[in-house]
């Protein structure tokens, strides 16, 4: 692999994945059952696309039932670290999976880094994006004999921005994209043009979502510029965004939250985000709308269901059907 080196592989087998750890906290969302992975491959690899570059990448290779998906999952914050709470989600979910540090480890809650240098963090995060991106698919190509059927992208924060940034830059890495409150005020230029004529040409689709108590207007006026300029047919060809009311970032709130930004074996594109944005790229189903849940305890579906709504892709709002009441999320519709 150009500017790639593969420095370990380890076969690891099924329940026995113990993970490093970890300098972010894991919240009631995140995954953190490792203990119930499947067997898989774990290669870690450095990329050097340039001389004062050094990009970790870790990507993890089902032994079995591999979906013949690839997923991309991004980073939190300012990156720093591989982020194995995402990884361990989307391989419980059947998915060959990467992660990257982004070229500069242990600063994820180093702010005075990223302020002091903006424009080497903007470059190592898309460029350590891509280069995992490109890691990635030569090694399923090698352990499967087999390049993925469709590769996506997932991140929330930062890892929405570097979404967003690979759509524009490297519009053949993703067929699919989930950019969950794009960062635009990290103390650093975002360097997003929101030029995806090239990426909407290959027919790639992108899901923005951002909550409601979380400043979303500015990605509501980002996609309002693009539907400007590419036009609101062209753009929504491609384009959604759902802004889900009372939710903070990324999820939380104490109104309904979660849609299908963390994954779960099971969901299905009528109340997950992710599902819909998959059935979009490979069906040619456009989402019309999503169920949100707001649960017991926050991210655990095990817990009781405290309400749901219907949540419609931006500027549409959902309206009652009069089958029922006002309070279920099935009683009303995206127009």
């Amino acid at each position: 692999m150009e500017n790639t080196t593969v420095t370990s592989t380890q076969l690891v087998d099924s329940g026995k994945f113990v993970p490093p750890l970890m300098q972010r906290r894991a919240s009631p969302e995140f995954f953190t059952a490792f203990n119930t992975l499947p067997a898989f491959c774990r290669v870690h690899a450095v990329a050097r696309p340039s001389s004062d570059s050094e990009i970790n990448i870790e990507v993890w290779l089902p032994s079995t039932a591999w979906n013949r998906r690839y997923l991309g999952v991004g980073n939190g914050a300012f990156g720093g670290s591989i982020n194995y709470y995402r990884l361990g989600e989307s391989l419980h979910s059947g998915y060959a999976t990467s992660s990257t540090d982004t070229g500069h480890r242990g600063r994820s809650s180093d702010s005075t880094w990223s302020v002091n240098h903006p424009g080497k963090q903007t470059d190592f995060d898309y460029r350590a994006i891509h280069e995992t991106a490109q890691a990635a698919k030569a090694l399923i190509q090698a352990f499967y004999d087999s390049a993925p059927a469709r590769s996506y992208f997932s991140g929330c924060s930062n890892g929405g921005r570097q979404g967003l940034m690979e759509a524009e830059r490297y519009p053949t890495d993703y067929d699919g994209i989930m950019a969950g409150a794009p960062a635009t005020h990290f103390g650093f230029k975002t360097f997003i043009s929101g030029d995806f004529a090239a990426f909407q040409k290959r027919d790639g689709k992108i899901i923005i979502y951002h909550g409601g108590n979380d400043r979303p207007e500015a990605n509501v006026d980002f996609v309002s510029n693009v539907r400007r300029r590419m036009g609101d047919s062209t753009a929504a060809s491609f384009l959604q965004l759902y802004v889900f009311p009372g939710m903070g970032h990324c999820g939380s709130g104490d109104e309904p939250n979660d849609f299908g930004q963390w994954l779960r074996p099971g969901d299905t594109p009528q109340n997950s985000l992710f599902s819909a944005l998959e059935e979009w790229v490979e069906k040619g189903v456009q989402p019309n709308g999503v169920i949100a849940t707001k649960f017991a305890i926050d991210g655990d579906p095990r817990s009781a269901v405290v309400k749901t709504r219907r949540i419609c892709p931006y500027p549409r709002t959902a309206q009652r059907n009069r089958l029922g009441g006002d309070s279920a999320a099935a009683n009303y519709v995206c127009p």
